[in-house]
């Protein structure tokens, strides 16, 4: 699945679009949104817990967006084919 197709199904999308009726995380900790899942969501605390210490080998996690997708994008990228788009959909 590509990385914009999965962007498309995140709750907080759908839920914008009045597709589902709640944009809550199967995690119930939140809204599902992009910074959830990198950030927060414990359904992915695993997989984050590699980039993470990948970024803190240089710099202070949480680190932003931007610079997890410029200057950590192997890393990032590493994490986002990893997840499972599935249990974000649960």
């Amino acid at each position: 699945m590509s990385e914009c197709h999965q962007l498309m199904l995140i709750r907080t999308y759908l839920y914008k679009y009045k597709i589902i009726e709640s944009p809550v995380c199967s995690c119930d900790e939140g809204d599902q949104s992009v910074d959830h899942i990198i950030y927060e969501c414990k359904l992915f605390e695993q997989e984050r817990t590699k980039l993470k210490a990948m970024v803190e080998r240089t710099n202070k996690w949480p680190v932003s967006r931007d610079k997890l997708s410029v200057q950590f994008y192997r890393h990032f990228k590493e994490y986002m084919d990893n997840i499972s788009m599935d249990k974000v959909q649960e």
